[in-house]
């Protein structure tokens, strides 16, 4: 399998997350995150790496709103090389002021820094899904390594540690291909930027955490619900039995219908042992062997999307245990 890798990812690295208050706890998406995906695929399976070293913003402009990427954009330049940017008040336009306070507009929490690089390296993170969703038209498997994740990111927001939404950027590619792309979400957490994008031609399957309970902490009037998506929750203390059979359930709806291709947002944060969840799984990391091999059982090629898992001690081996099972059922 190719892993397309990006390679300005490392440019992205924040050091204190403000999620939980005071004091801030040192940040989880780092960049050794990659290499820990990496190296346990290996372990697994022959993986062919694709450093890409491009930036996708034009792709990134015909997915999310303009206003929102130039901010971003400017954002770095208004920063010192060392400094992290949060935003300081949360209002819904905030067009008329200075550009290191329009950031409460596009971004409504504290637990995503903005670096001097971290733009650049969200840019090449988007670029590593669409050369591998190119990749994916093929007919092949590929894997995006994606650093900074994605699926929080929503047409004109940012949050969850995620810039630009990588998984519906390699959708509207294999799209524009004709391709009919289902979009996978097998994450700890509910992708609310994910399903902003769902179209008829990619529509999004979800299992997640109780998104009211955990991030992304829906407004309780929201109804969780969106048109061409289909969301499936798991309880809490979920064991890896129990999880396999709400993968199973998901599956059904999501390629059971001659799909051509699909992308899986692959999050290893449904670990027990990982630290963002608010309500633990009893899920370990032998469990994603056979999480691995239900979905090769999926007919159709498989684009994976890197998004959470936080835990440095075991994603390695989850990565391991995932894409061995995944190698051995899919010949």
């Amino acid at each position: 399998m190719r892993a397309f890798v990006p390679s300005e990812h490392a440019r992205h690295a924040p050091t204190k997350d403000y999620s939980d208050g005071l004091p801030p706890f040192d940040h989880l998406e780092v960049p050794a995150r990659v290499e820990l995906l990496l190296a346990g695929a290996r372990e697994a399976m022959l993986v062919e790496p694709v450093e890409v070293a491009h930036r996708a913003l034009d792709e990134v402009l015909a997915l999310h709103d303009r206003d929102y990427v130039q901010f971003l954009l400017a954002l770095p330049d208004a920063l010192g090389a060392d400094a992290e940017y949060l935003p300081a008040v949360f209002r819904g336009d905030l067009s008329r002021a200075p550009l290191l306070f329009q950031g409460g507009m596009y971004c409504k929490e504290v637990g995503t820094p903005v670096g001097a690089g971290s733009i650049d390296a969200a840019l090449s993170s988007a670029a590593a899904a669409v050369a591998a969703a190119q990749h994916a038209l093929g007919g092949d498997d590929a894997l995006a390594a994606c650093r900074p994740p994605g699926h929080h990111a929503g047409r004109r927001r940012y949050g969850g540690y995620c810039f630009f939404n990588n998984a519906y950027l390699a959708a509207r590619e294999l799209s524009r291909a004709g391709r009919r792309c289902a979009v996978i979400d097998l994450d700890y957490h509910l992708g609310d930027g994910s399903l902003e994008f769902a179209t008829p031609q990619a529509p999004y399957f979800s299992l997640h955490a109780d998104p009211f309970r955990n991030y992304p902490y829906l407004d309780a009037s929201h109804a969780a619900v969106g048109a061409h998506a289909t969301l499936l929750t798991f309880e809490p203390g979920t064991t890896g039995a129990q999880y396999l059979a709400r993968v199973d359930e998901l599956l059904s709806h999501a390629v059971d219908d001659g799909r051509d291709v699909a992308v899986i947002s692959l999050g290893f944060d449904t670990l027990g042992l990982d630290y963002v969840q608010d309500e633990t799984t009893a899920i370990v990391a032998t469990d994603y062997e056979a999480i691995g091999a239900r979905v090769a059982r999926c007919e159709c090629p498989l684009l994976f999307v890197f998004e959470g898992g936080y835990d440095a001690d075991n994603l390695q081996q989850c990565s391991r245990a995932f894409f061995g099972g995944f190698a051995s059922a899919r010949g």
